[in-house]
Parts: C-alpha cells; sequence; structure tokens
C-alpha cells in the first residue's frame, strides 16, 4: 500500500525538495549569496544574464575597434569588460544597488563616447534603451527616482542626436559601415529578449514559491489544512463523477502535551519534525497529508475504501510505534492514534473530517495506540406495538 514520499500528486513539480527533515528550495535560477525581496530577486535573476552579454558584447567590441583603428574605444571596452564582471560578481553577492549604478553608468559612457566617435547612424544610442525597463525592475528606488532616471535617458538621447546627427563613421567598406548598426541593434535586442524572459522566470519562481509557503505548514513541511482542503474537494468532485471510494484518517500524536511539558517545546518540535517525516514518507504517491493543527494530522487517500484506510493506518500506527526521537542525550518513544472515515460526497466535508475526528476520539478514550474505524451507529429497534 505504501511507497515514496507524497504530499502533492506526481507531476506536479514543487519549488520544495526534501533534505532530512526540513523542506529547501530549489529554483532554476542561481541563487545570490544574500536574502532578498521578491522584486529584488526579479532584479538579481535580470542582473545575472545581462551582465552575461554585456561581458560578452564588450570583449566582441575589443577586436573591431583595435582592427577599425579606434584605440580610444578598444580601451574604453577593456574598461567596460571589468565593469561589467564587477557588476556581476556584486549582484552575485547580493549588492544589486552598487551593481545596477555601475551597469548604467557604463551603458551610458559607451554609448555617449561611441556615438561621439562614430555618430548617430553607427547605432550605439540603440543601447540606452534596456536601461528604461532596467530602471522600472528595481523596487529598491521609487516611482520619482525611475521617473527622473527616464528623464535622464531621454535627454541623453536627445542631445546625443542633436550633436552627432553630422558625424558620418566610414568603415574600411560600405558593407562593414552598413553593419555596425545592424550589429548593435541585433546585441539589444538579445540583452532585451533575455532581460524580459529571465525576469518572467523570476517572477514565476517567485510566484511558485509564495503559493508553496502559502500551502505549507512552516514547522514540518506538511501540507497546511487550507491546501488539504481544496485537495479534499477537487477529491470530492472525482468522487461524483466516477463514484469510488476514499478515505479521511485523522491521526494524533498521544501524550504530546505531557512531552512538551516535560521536555520543552524544542523536544515537541522535534517529535513533530520527525513524525511528519515519518508519516510523509509512508505514503503512497497519490495520496496526501496535512499538519491538520497542534499535534493532529489529517490524511486523504484517495481510491482507498473503509478496509484499506484501516490497514493504511494502522502500518502507520506500526510505523510511528517504532520510531525513537533522538533529543540531547534523550530517546524519546512516540505513539499515535489514529480514525478512519469514509469521505462521503452527500455528507460533506465537514461532517467526513468530523467522522474521522470522532474516530479519533474513541481511540484516545480506549487507550491510545490504536486504530477506530468510524462506523454508523445502527438505528434502535421500533417498539414493538402493545400486546392488547
Amino acid at each position: 500500500h505504501f511507497s515514496k514520499a507524497a504530499g502533492e500528486p506526481v507531476g506536479v513539480a514543487s519549488p520544495f525538495k526534501h533534505n532530512g527533515n526540513r523542506m529547501t528550495e530549489q529554483t532554476q535560477v542561481r541563487r545570490p549569496t544574500t536574502r532578498l525581496s521578491l522584486g529584488s530577486r526579479r532584479m538579481f535573476v535580470a542582473l545575472d544574464f545581462v551582465t552575461l552579454v554585456g561581458i560578452t558584447a564588450h570583449l566582441g567590441f575589443i577586436p573591431l575597434f583595435t582592427w577599425l583603428q579606434l584605440p580610444v574605444l578598444a580601451a574604453f571596452n577593456v574598461l567596460s569588460v571589468l565593469v561589467w564582471i564587477t557588476a556581476r560578481v556584486l549582484n552575485r553577492r547580493g549588492k544589486l544597488d552598487l551593481a545596477v549604478v555601475l551597469v548604467k553608468l557604463e551603458v551610458a559612457g559607451h554609448a555617449t563616447l561611441a556615438v561621439s566617435m562614430l555618430g548617430w547612424d553607427s547605432g550605439f544610442h540603440y543601447y540606452l534603451w534596456p536601461l528604461i525597463p532596467f530602471a522600472g525592475l528595481n523596487d529598491r528606488i521609487s516611482p520619482r527616482v525611475v521617473f527622473v532616471e527616464v528623464v535622464a535617458l531621454f535627454v541623453l538621447y536627445s542631445v546625443l542626436y542633436w550633436f552627432t546627427r553630422a558625424i558620418h563613421f566610414q568603415g574600411p567598406s560600405p558593407e562593414v559601415t552598413q553593419a555596425i548598426p545592424f550589429m548593435n541593434v541585433g546585441v539589444v535586442f538579445t540583452a532585451m529578449g533575455m532581460l524580459a524572459v529571465y525576469f518572467r522566470l523570476a517572477t514565476s519562481a517567485s510566484e511558485q514559491r509564495l503559493r508553496m509557503l502559502a500551502s505549507t505548514d512552516e514547522l514540518t513541511g506538511l501540507t497546511n489544512r487550507r491546501r488539504m482542503l481544496e485537495h479534499i474537494r477537487e477529491e470530492i468532485r472525482r468522487l461524483r463523477r466516477s463514484g469510488r471510494s476514499a478515505s479521511l484518517i485523522m491521526g494524533d500524536i498521544d501524550h504530546f502535551k505531557d512531552i512538551n511539558d516535560k521536555y520543552g517545546h524544542l523536544c515537541g518540535d522535534e517529535v513533530l519534525e520527525e513524525v511528519s517525516e515519518l508519516l510523509r514518507n509512508s505514503l503512497r504517491d497519490q495520496d496526501f497529508i496535512a499538519r491538520w493543527g497542534g499535534e493532529e494530522f489529517l490524511f486523504l487517500l484517495p481510491e482507498t475504501d473503509d478496509a484499506g484506510g484501516v490497514t493504511a493506518a494502522e502500518k502507520l500506527r506500526e510505523a510511528v510505534s517504532k520510531l525513537e526521537v533522538q533529543f540531547e542525550a534523550r530517546k524519546l518513544k512516540v505513539t499515535m492514534t489514529f480514525g478512519v472515515a469514509t469521505l462521503d460526497p452527500k455528507i460533506g466535508i465537514d461532517e467526513s473530517i468530523s467522522r474521522a475526528d470522532d474516530a479519533l476520539y474513541q481511540g484516545k478514550q480506549g487507550g491510545r495506540d490504536q486504530v477506530i474505524c468510524w462506523k454508523n451507529p445502527e438505528p434502535a429497534p421500533a417498539a414493538k406495538p402493545p400486546v392488547v
């Protein structure tokens, strides 16, 4: 009946992975060495990939300007490569503000120098365009500052146009002269495309992480009550279509209050974590487990009738009874009591859960460390009519 860890259905990618008793984040993008806000993380991801484009582009400009016999621009691009590498390193270390300032200054400076020497038609002013979305991406500056930056870019763009439109650079051949602006357009399109794609990646990863945090119990890493209710509603809809069975199991750690009172809440937390990990690893892929509250756990077992639910709960009970929780110098034995009930679409979610809870209560009253299945009480026999 049991196989590997569960909690989400097979095929649903999770931004978390198991690591002992904890849940850790796994994302598709590189992570900074410091904690960042959601908006800052978007900027981090965008900057991480855009700096790669910047370094590559300026490495290509060095031999180009050397070949065109423009030593000033060639030397400036050596400096540009160093600036972009520095910005990349700063970004990786979480110093986004300084990295962004370096990138903006380098782009504006390089565009100004190149257009001043080669003229407007060379297309180096195109590199000012990506600075506009770059300003908007940074949540560490106010909208007023973003507005000022955009206005400053417009002024610089206009000044370059009016003062350099009469300059006409002549390359070694007409083909080279015509190719340079197209090359610049290609680099800018690549940078803006990557900016958009990786901004989307960062946003998607952050939203997925937020959804996971909203549906996960912080201490145990299990599904929380709200998310479990969503799973149960989905299962109710499936049951109405298929007419099949599903079981609910309510489990509770025995004498948990005594553990907290005697050994402290840190010990109680350790017990909850280890029991949660054991329970999670004892379920099928299609099963669900949630921390329902305190030391209570709720299980949803699709395609499982009462008998199967009892069998599953008994295996869970046996597994927990063999567990020894190591806390400091102590080894604690733990037991659990389980109540099993059918998830019945006719009576609804609340009543189905209440039946599992009633069965759990019977188990507690009957001595704990056992499995009780809720049974519909037999109706009282009708009174016989009096004999006349």
